[in-house]
């Protein structure tokens, strides 16, 4: 209990370093996930476009090197056990994948699987997923890990969206105002030269009167 109370307080403390939702996913797997052991974990992410989850990091055989994932798969929302917690929103730790029809193969099979959603308010934006060769490895002690950890990385990738949307809104107001300038500049220089015309045209009338008045 006493590490996974390290653990976790370790992964909130790295989770303000992170200055993109990649650097979370990424800091989950390899900083986090590794330190409680698991032989395998997959972080999902919901393509809102698509309706897909696509596998956004990894720890274990999916990441052989660096930050690559081997092979990456997507699983429709709705489909295999990754695919219900998707949809259903509530975690699920399934003992033995052998008697589940739900279990996609991936890379290699494992006989345990755990899956635990990431939810904003009560979106779901994505799963964390795990699995194992064992049979009945996962207990309900990783379930509460997994979730504390889920809301950890929610709460800072909506910090990170909101600061995303903040950026966004301020780079439209400076090219707004950009815009703006560029128009008044416009304008100003279009003012001026229809100014000097207007002058040049009073000109040649008050010398046109003058010539007509000398003669």
């Amino acid at each position: 209990e006493l590490e996974t109370e390290i653990t976790i307080n370790y992964f909130a403390q790295s989770l303000f370093k992170a200055n993109s939702v990649d650097e979370v996913l990424w800091g989950l797997a390899k900083d986090c996930i590794s330190r409680l052991e698991f032989v395998d974990c997959v972080i999902y992410i919901i393509d809102e476009a698509s309706n897909l989850l696509v596998q956004k990091a990894a720890h274990g055989p999916k990441n052989p090197i660096d930050f690559d994932i081997h092979k990456p798969i997507t699983i429709p929302v709705g489909n295999g056990i990754v695919g219900s917690v998707a949809k259903s929103g509530i975690a699920e730790i399934i003992s033995d994948t052998s008697l589940d029809e739900r279990y996609i193969l991936d890379d290699d099979m494992r006989l345990s699987e755990i899956a635990v959603p990431i939810k904003l308010g009560e979106e779901v934006i994505g799963v964390i997923d795990s699995e194992h060769p064992e049979k009945d490895f996962y207990t309900d002690r990783h379930l509460r890990i997994l979730n504390t950890i889920s809301k950890l990385v929610a709460n800072r990738i909506d910090k990170l969206k909101e600061q995303e949307d903040k950026e966004h809104l301020q780079k439209e107001i400076v090219q707004m105002n950009e815009s703006l300038e560029r128009q008044v500049l416009q304008k100003t220089k279009e003012n001026i030269q229809l100014n000097k015309e207007i002058a040049e045209k009073e000109k040649s009338f008050l010398m046109a009167e003058m010539s007509s008045l000398l003669a």
